[in-house]
Order: C-alpha cells, then structure tokens, then sequence
C-alpha cells in the first residue's frame, strides 16, 4: 500500500500579507533569484513564499521591508502561515523537504484580476490568503470568505 500526499493548506492572515504587498508595490526594484533562467524583464512586485525554518511570505521589494528598522542589517519582515513559524517537517506533505522561494507576481493578469487587487479587496473585509499545494508542484491561492480568526 503506498502513500499519497494529499493536497495542503497554508493561511495568511491579510491583515499582515497586505503590508508586505504593498511594500513590494510601491518599491522601484524588485529583486529576483539569480539562478532563475525565466527571470521576467522588468522584473516585477512579488510575494517571496519561502520554506526553511517555517513556511512564509515576505516582499520582493528593493530595499527590503526590515521586521525591524532599527536593525538594517537584520531580518526582513515576513508573515508566516498560520502555525508553522517555526521548524516543521514537510517532508511528507505536498510542499515538500527543501527549502524553496517561489517569487508569485502581484501584477500578473488572471481572469482579467491581478492578485494585488484580490488582496486589497479581500484585506478590507479581514479574511485570509489559502496557498493551496498541490502534490507535483503547483500550488493555487484562495481567499476565506469570512473574517480571519487570526486577528481578533
């Protein structure tokens, strides 16, 4: 009997995705990974999901949004999935065992909607950002339909 991996939830709260989003807006430069031989020209505003100690999001804007700005040289301001701010084996979920930075595009179209305009819209009724991974490597983002239970 084998063992299938089954899709897997990660929650955002948006009070907290919105401000690394429109830091990442209102940035003039954008940083990208250097290995990624698709890289987009111009490079363009971005969540950074990335998994090492935990599972989060944070800006691709340059200068980075600092968690503290006292501290330039310090860490960058991220938001972390609902319950996995620290280390947390993935192996056997979707996401996977190895660390990753996925860059997903504020500003590309879907359906004639950029995710940047979901979030403003779904950040002003309270809710949360669903990152949904799919076994294989893809992943989908939803929006709760109800207020987050994070921000009370």
């Amino acid at each position: 009997m084998g063992i299938r991996i089954g899709e897997f939830e990660l929650w955002f709260p948006l009070s907290q995705v919105s401000t690394i989003a429109e830091h990442a807006m209102a940035a003039t430069e954008h940083s990208w990974p250097t290995w990624d031989d698709d890289k987009p020209d111009p490079v363009p505003p971005a969540l950074v999901w990335a998994k090492d100690q935990g599972t989060y999001l944070l800006s691709n804007g340059v200068p980075r949004l600092l968690a503290d700005p006292a501290k330039p040289d310090g860490s960058s301001q991220v938001v972390y999935a609902v319950g996995y701010d620290s280390y947390f084996n993935f192996t056997d979920t979707a996401v996977g065992g190895d660390d990753f930075a996925e860059h997903i595009s504020l500003t590309e179209e879907h359906d004639g909607i950029t995710l940047i305009e979901l979030i403003r819209h779904h950040a002003a009724r309270g809710a949360i950002l669903i990152l949904t991974v799919i076994p294989g490597g893809t992943y989908s983002i939803d929006f709760s339909s109800a207020t987050s239970p994070f921000d009370r």
